[in-house]
């Protein structure tokens, strides 16, 4: 198996490298810390009542913030 520097991919290269290497565990937990870091993964707590609210809550503001930019 050939060895990937998932550091020097940029989000969207690692992504598509995770789609295309399904198996490698590795490259998915870096996907997965750095969309968390750059804020581009969204977490809910499903034992929050509150979850549909917060959700709806957060996608706006991800939508706002993008057309703001």
């Amino acid at each position: 198996m050939t060895s990937a520097n998932y550091e020097t991919m940029g989000l969207d290269e690692l992504r598509q490298y995770v789609l295309t290497h399904r198996e490698n565990i590795q490259a998915f937990h870096v996907y997965v810390d750095r969309s968390k870091a750059s804020g581009r993964m969204i977490t809910i707590d499903p034992s929050d009542p509150q979850w549909e609210e917060n959700l709806d809550r957060k996608i706006e503001s991800k939508i706002s913030g993008e057309a703001a930019n």
